[in-house]
């Protein structure tokens, strides 16, 4: 199942605005450096004032995106900043003739980013109207062919805008497609998931009341043969069924662990990880919180169960942490050793030998909207997170 529409719009709004606030920054560079070329009107003193407040603005505006969710608005008010920032400073420096009126050509680039064509359009139109009114009431707009001067560039400005705006339909209907590809792929791995679940608890059930019960009951036929004429042999039978019995209960648990459905996820895994830990003979850290379940709670259950196993078969640790909490509206599942490794390199080639166990847990983080992220250094223990969406 795909993470709600909102986080994803507000996570890719983020990242957009994020792009743009960077881009905004060479502009500083650029203007600063159009002071220096010759120009028939000088720039008056306060054109340094409004450069420092859009530097301050620009600057800002990065700090702002980087620590702090955005949203569309805000969008919108830096664009706005944007036009009426560059119009002062043409004004100031020049009016219609000014070298700062190359920036307007800035605006539909930078808003094209976004995704919206309509926005896009609408910057464009705004940022057309801004440079003509500002030069025809520039007293260097009365000039001779001043208004050829200025229409020309309106034009070229036109241009510019009428491409972002085609440039940006194309690549929003780029990202729905992609977006609509996401989805049947997440649907796709739910149904499969679904599936998978359901085989794995009807096997579990059959063995629990089949193979379990007739073990349990020769088992009960062994006793009182033993109570009725003792004999070796009969004591090394009944020991041997009642190792099977636990070989598969281990394994009715490994195909359905029913203390996920009857107690939670902090239970299920905390199960996991007390068996895999009195198998591996490892000292085990725990720290889970109870009331993180959510809709997701089977994946996360199979990728603590993969994670911890593979700690206990290939980390050669002493220690093993597992930790499962919320943040941010993720459910977040830590499962870190101090074993002895892993070269990143190393995972290729593992793969390549047909241990699928971390790749496919990682597709199927992944095609559930959350992240799967494993670092690890040869000889200084490995950490994995999984982060997936309550």
């Amino acid at each position: 199942m795909r993470p709600p529409v909102t986080e994803r719009a507000r996570a890719a709004v983020g990242e957009t605005e994020r792009l743009v606030a960077w881009l905004r920054l060479p502009a500083i560079g650029l203007l600063l450096l159009s002071r220096s070329l010759p120009h028939p009107n000088p720039e008056r003193a306060d054109f340094y004032i409004v450069f420092a407040l859009f530097a301050a603005w620009s600057v800002g505006a990065l700090a702002w995106v980087t620590l702090r969710r955005t949203d569309p608005r805000f969008g919108l008010i830096a664009t706005a900043l944007d036009v009426a920032f560059i119009t002062a400073l043409a004004e100031l420096s020049g009016g219609p003739f000014s070298n700062a009126r190359l920036a307007y050509a800035l605006i539909p680039i930078l808003v094209a980013f976004r995704f919206r064509p309509t926005v896009t359009a609408l910057a464009s139109g705004a940022t057309i109207v801004a440079y003509v009114i500002q030069g025809i009431a520039h007293p260097a707009g009365k000039g001779n062919d001043a208004e050829r001067f200025i229409a020309t560039y309106a034009g070229y400005l036109a241009w510019v805008g009428a491409a972002c705006v085609l440039l940006s339909a194309l690549l929003a209907r780029r990202t729905e497609a992609v977006e609509q590809l996401a989805d049947s792929r997440s649907r796709l791995l739910a149904d499969a998931l679904s599936a998978e679940q359901r085989e794995r608890k009807a096997l579990a059930e059959s063995l629990h009341d089949h193979a379990v019960q007739n073990l349990l009951s020769a088992l009960h036929e062994l006793d009182e043969a033993a109570e009725t004429a003792p004999h070796p042999a009969l004591a090394r039978a009944e020991q041997a069924v009642r190792e099977t019995v636990g070989d598969l209960r281990e394994a009715i648990f490994e195909l359905h662990p029913y203390v996920l459905d009857e107690a939670g996820l902090e239970a299920a895994v905390r199960s996991v990880a007390e068996r895999a830990a009195l198998h591996g003979g490892l000292e085990l850290a725990l720290d889970l919180r109870p009331d993180v379940g959510g809709r997701h709670d089977q994946l996360l259950f199979s990728a603590a169960r993969e994670l911890v196993l593979n700690v206990v078969r290939h980390a050669s640790a002493q220690r093993l942490e597992v930790e499962l909490s919320r943040a941010n509206g993720d459910v977040v599942l830590v499962v870190e050793d101090d074993g002895c490794g892993l070269d990143p390199g190393q995972l290729a080639a593992r793969l390549a030998d047909g241990h699928i166990g971390l790749a496919s847990q990682r597709v199927r983080v992944e095609s559930a909207g959350g992240r799967m992220s494993v670092v690890s250094r040869p000889g200084a223990g490995t950490r994995a997170e999984v982060r997936l969406p309550r």
